[in-house]
């Protein structure tokens, strides 16, 4: 956290340089308005960064640990469906309404049902805009970026 006062010191330089009346009024204008766009960057940053581990969490960990799954949903109107739910290797056939959930039966299913993964957060972000972003914080000052590549 020592480096915010300079953060703040960068932030308010072209305060000064106006209330000095020099020419750096446009150079300063320039330094606020990149530090400001990495400040928010870096905010953007910092909240992607939580809010992946908090899906993680909210998930219930890894795939392994889970012993119910639900493996197909089937709207049929706005409030019911059909629902496929693995439940210790036995699968079962719900019916979700506005009433509640409703067992109809068990399936004995001879062929192996191929269950896909959920998307992590990370993976919701086009890999065109993830390059874009790393190569806007290459062309940053050397001041402002840390050696592993994150936001000072």
């Amino acid at each position: 956290m020592r480096k915010l006062p300079i953060v703040t010191a960068v932030l308010a330089l072209p305060a000064t340089a106006v209330a000095a009346g020099g020419p750096f009024d446009l150079l300063g204008s320039v330094v606020q308005t990149v530090a400001s766009l990495a400040l928010v960057i870096g905010i953007i940053l910092i909240i992607y960064h939580f809010a992946g581990r908090l899906m993680k969490l909210s998930h219930g960990g890894s795939a392994a640990n889970r012993y119910i799954r639900v493996l197909e949903t089937r709207h049929l109107s706005p409030k019911k469906s059909l629902m496929l739910v693995e439940v210790g290797g036995e699968y079962l056939l719900l019916s979700n309404s506005g009433d509640g959930v409703n067992f109809l039966s068990k399936l004995e299913l001879l062929e192996e049902i191929e269950v896909v993964e959920e998307k992590s957060a990370s993976s919701l972000i086009p890999g065109r805009l993830k390059e874009r972003v790393a190569g806007m914080l290459q062309e940053l000052p050397l001041s402002l970026v840390k050696k592993n590549g994150g936001l000072a």
